[in-house]
C-alpha cells in the first residue's frame, strides 16, 4: 500500500512503519473515533489541543481547489517545515498554504487513497541526513467528503554522512 501499512482485517491496520509514540498514540486516537467507519469525521474529533503531539500537528483544510489552507499548526510542525529553509509563510491575505511538492503530493495521495498515509522521509540537507515521520488523516464530513487532512510530522533525527 502506498501508505506503509498492510491491512489486516476490517478496521485494523498494522503501523509497523511508524515510530515516532505520538504518530502511533494519534493513529490510535483516530482508529477510536472512526470506529467502523472508513475516515473518521472532522465534527467528532476531540479538540485538537487535546491530540497527542500537539506541537507536531497541523489541521488542513481541503478546498475546491486543492491549495490545503492551514487552519492550525503546532510549534514542532512549523520547525519541522523551516529545516532546510522550505518555510511555510503566510500569505497577503493571513492564510497559511502549503506549496511544498512533496507535501502536496502526499497530501493528495491521502485524498485519493481516502486513508490514512504514512511515510518515513529521509531528507539530505547539506552535511547532514534528516529523518521524519509523516502521517496524513483523512476527515470527512459524516457523509464520505474529505473535508480536513490532520497532519502530524516528527522530526526523528540527524545524522552524518555516510
Amino acid at each position: 500500500m502506498a501508505d506503509g501499512t498492510e491491512h489486516r482485517g476490517e478496521g485494523h491496520w498494522a503501523a509497523d512503519e511508524i515510530v515516532a509514540p505520538a504518530l502511533l498514540a494519534l493513529k490510535a486516537v483516530y482508529d477510536e473515533v472512526r470506529g467502523n467507519a472508513l475516515l473518521a469525521a472532522y465534527s467528532a474529533l476531540p479538540p485538537v489541543e487535546t491530540l497527542p503531539g500537539l506541537a507536531d500537528l497541523a489541521m488542513v483544510e481541503v478546498d475546491a481547489d486543492r491549495r490545503f489552507p492551514y487552519q492550525a499548526m503546532g510549534e514542532g510542525y512549523r520547525r519541522t517545515a523551516a529545516i532546510g529553509g522550505s518555510g511555510l509563510q503566510p500569505g497577503p491575505d493571513g492564510r497559511t498554504f502549503e506549496t511544498r511538492p512533496v507535501i502536496r503530493q502526499h497530501f493528495g495521495l491521502a485524498l485519493s487513497e481516502a486513508r490514512p498515509f504514512h511515510v518515513s522521509v529521509t531528507r539530505w540537507d547539506g552535511p547532514k541526513i534528516l529523518q521524519f515521520d509523516r502521517l496524513i488523516l483523512p476527515l470527512d464530513d459524516g457523509r464520505g467528503e474529505i473535508t480536513h487532512l490532520l497532519v502530524g510530522e516528527v522530526f526523528l533525527r540527524v545524522a552524518k554522512d555516510a
